[in-house]
């Protein structure tokens, strides 16, 4: 789902980074323990789903479920488990986990889940009818997103048709989809440019261009400077000497 941050509370790291690797589309808050996780649950925040592990130090997966359920009703709570033992998912059922999944996470499995919680939490607050809010998770997961997103995922994520989305995102800018999309893929040229020795032809690759020739023309066109002209007079000057022994 556009630009949805889930939190994970989980204290195998292993686990979170393959997440997080598995499901780059999403913002990902991690806690290692289901005190720390509520303690961030309780204060104001945008979050609809929790990935929660079930085996935890100091609190186990239930207790941190039902205290969810119990004072933040709102949030979906997706339980994971590698003891997928009756009692176990009926536990998690009685205290009202929306959904679980056994470990070893299958993601394809882990994607479906998650994707549906969320459309059904989101619609349940009617997050689609608010104009402003619906076009900062756009633009979010463009930034994110902006080497290989496209206006049929973005409007198949939000139920719409694609003609509908770019009209929308034209009405409410200054600046249409594919200039928005643009203007980040620029901005994170300059970022690989700045802050990495990546070569021009792998920095094209990287923002989804299959000619170099076409990445270096419209970035000269937008900032006036050729790649290696602005990595010259924009790198630190620990990457412009890597670049140079590289």
């Amino acid at each position: 789902m556009i630009s949805e941050k889930i939190v994970v509370i989980d204290d195998d790291p292993r686990i979170v980074k393959s997440i997080r690797l598995a499901f780059p589309e999403y913002e990902f808050m991690d806690f290692s323990n289901g005190e720390d996780a509520l303690d961030y649950l309780r204060k104001p925040n945008n979050i609809n789903v929790v990935l929660l592990d079930f085996m935890m130090p100091k609190m186990d997966g239930i207790s941190v479920l039902s205290r969810i359920k119990k004072h933040m009703n709102n949030i979906g709570v997706i339980l994971m488990t590698g003891y997928g033992s009756k009692d176990i998912i009926l536990d998690a059922l009685r205290n009202h986990a929306d959904d679980f999944i056994e470990k070893p996470i299958q993601m394809p499995e882990l994607k479906d889940k998650l994707r549906f919680l969320i459309k059904e939490r989101l619609y349940a607050q009617n997050i689609r009818n608010d104009k402003h809010d619906r076009m900062g998770r756009i633009k979010r997961f463009i930034e994110r997103n902006c080497s290989n997103v496209n206006l049929d995922y973005i409007a198949n994520e939000l139920c719409l048709s694609p003609r509908y989305v770019s009209r929308f995102f034209n009405r409410h800018n200054d600046v249409s989809y594919r200039g928005f999309r643009l203007q980040m893929k620029m901005n994170r040229a300059k970022k690989l440019l700045a802050e990495t020795c990546l070569d021009v032809c792998e920095i094209a690759i990287e923002l989804g261009y299959q000619n170099p020739e076409s990445f270096m023309r419209i970035f000269k066109r937008m900032t006036k400077m050729t790649p290696t002209q602005y990595r010259k007079k924009n790198g630190s000057k620990r990457v412009r000497k890597s670049c140079q022994s590289g």
